[in-house]
């Protein structure tokens, strides 16, 4: 983080907290001990491809039964 960041709470949960930085511009991703800083376009594609990816393994968790569907 730099020295001018301030990043402010866009979404908190149990399992992660999101925040924005108007100063870096840069998105602040923290989930437990790991926090992850990105630019505001590539958190907007690693967003959509989480969501096609849980979309995908809720997919073949219904094809299989025996996986257990995370949300």
């Amino acid at each position: 983080m730099a020295a001018s960041c301030r990043p402010q709470t866009v979404f908190e949960s149990s399992t992660v907290d999101i925040q924005h930085c108007p100063d870096c511009q840069m998105i602040h991703l923290t989930m437990g001990s790991i926090t992850m800083r990105m630019s505001e376009h590539h958190f907007s594609q690693f967003a959509k491809d989480i969501s096609r990816g849980l979309f995908e393994f809720n997919t073949d968790s219904v094809s299989q039964p025996g996986l257990r569907v995370m949300m």
